[in-house]
């Protein structure tokens, strides 16, 4: 199967017309054809549903085994972006109970699972780029994800999972550097005490907290990683319709940017020396009389929502400055969070409460346009 797969594959890399095909000759030409060599009879509609529709939404494809939808495949034609259509491919394979989507322009293939949790930008796990890919570092991959025997076995979805596991890690070890960064730099009181309590063992006297500090500061530069690297956990952007994240090697800041489709202008706008009278959250609008409440009452909301992992705002800062703590004296105006044992910063100008609410947004997979401002 796979030297079939390599050849059709170059095959395309020398077809010079390959650039020109519309829609319905990339369906015809590369992905029916793809199909045919991982097992599926592409002449049986219990097999290939062509044009399967929900609900007034139309998916090129449905893979199905025995009268159910296992697959979903969008095509668009060779070249096109495919950046306007992954929400609502996501969103049907979602109501349709379809664990695995997936959106190709005939070159570029981008598979989403659609069972993980989070948000639709959350559910993209792995890229291939038939062209300039080198087959044998995606062919494994393609016939474990879409040949019709593992879909049959459920050793498809297996293989999904593997591989979505395999990113999120990838994205969570590119953190290490920051947060080894705001551990060292920031006021942490077990780092403190476990200095103090080390010196004691070493000499017999206990070292005071300002002279641990003083030491630290001394040799802060040191200790510090430098140039690390925004990271996100966003799908393919419009400027990385050709870039592949390759899980073999080091994910670049490049193919961790976010998607543009995240930033809007009522977020990013600056609101300095303007008053707040509420903001509109995930579908309820909050009456409130400053600043100071916005961070506090979207805390309550993500501690009640998403209690498991709420701990990550731990990590999140603004300028090196620390804006969650579970010790309230690390922060200048500290208002614990309820249902948990964490503390927000609530003394910030305007722009840093929007700043840090959309990282909140991030890193509980919500789209930043789920939160409006209503202020002037």
């Amino acid at each position: 199967m796979d030297k079939k797969i390599v050849a059709f594959i170059d095959e395309l890399k020398a077809n010079k017309k390959l650039s020109t095909f519309d829609e319905a000759s990339t369906k015809q030409a590369v992905v029916l054809r793809l199909l045919s060599f991982l097992g599926w009879d592409i002449f049986n509609v219990e097999q290939v549903y062509p044009d399967y529709s929900a609900n007034s939404t139309t998916v090129s494809y449905a893979l199905r085994i025995k009268n159910t939808n296992k697959v979903f495949i969008e095509v668009k034609r060779v070249h096109a972006k495919l950046d306007n259509h992954q929400k609502s491919l996501v969103n049907l394979a979602s109501r349709e109970g379809v664990n695995l989507a997936v959106l190709t322009n005939g070159i570029i293939w981008w598979f989403y699972l659609v069972s993980a949790n989070g948000s639709w930008q959350r559910k993209w796990f792995y890229s291939i780029d038939l062209i300039k890919q080198k087959p044998e570092t995606f062919v494994p991959n393609l016939i474990d994800l879409l040949t019709k025997t593992k879909v049959a076995k459920g050793q498809s979805l297996k293989a999904a999972k593997s591989l979505y596991q395999r990113k999120r890690q990838k994205l969570a070890a590119n953190f290490l550097p920051e947060a080894w960064n705001q551990i060292i730099s920031q006021p942490n009181k077990i780092f403190v005490e476990l200095l103090s309590e080390q010196t004691e063992k070493l000499c017999r006297y206990k070292v005071d907290a300002k002279s641990i500090q003083k030491f630290l500061d001394k040799h802060m530069d040191k200790w510090l990683v430098k140039n690390v690297a925004s990271t996100g956990a966003a799908p393919p952007s419009a400027t990385m319709a050709t870039d592949i994240l390759d899980l073999d090697d080091e994910l670049s800041p490049k193919e961790a940017k976010p998607s543009a489709t995240q930033n809007t202008a009522e977020i990013s706008q600056s609101f300095t020396d303007k008053s707040i009278h509420s903001f509109r959250f995930n579908g309820h609008k909050y009456q409130v009389r400053g600043w100071d409440e916005v961070l506090p009452m979207l805390c309550d909301y993500f501690a009640a929502t998403h209690s498991k992992d709420f701990e990550k705002v731990l990590w999140i800062s603004d300028d090196q400055k620390t804006c969650f703590s579970r010790y309230s004296d690390q922060l200048r105006i500290p208002e614990k969070i309820k249902k948990s044992d964490i503390y927000v910063e609530t003394k910030m100008t305007p722009d840093q409460v929007v700043k840090t609410a959309e990282k909140l947004l991030d890193e509980f997979g919500y789209d930043r346009r789920d939160l409006r401002i209503d202020a002037g």
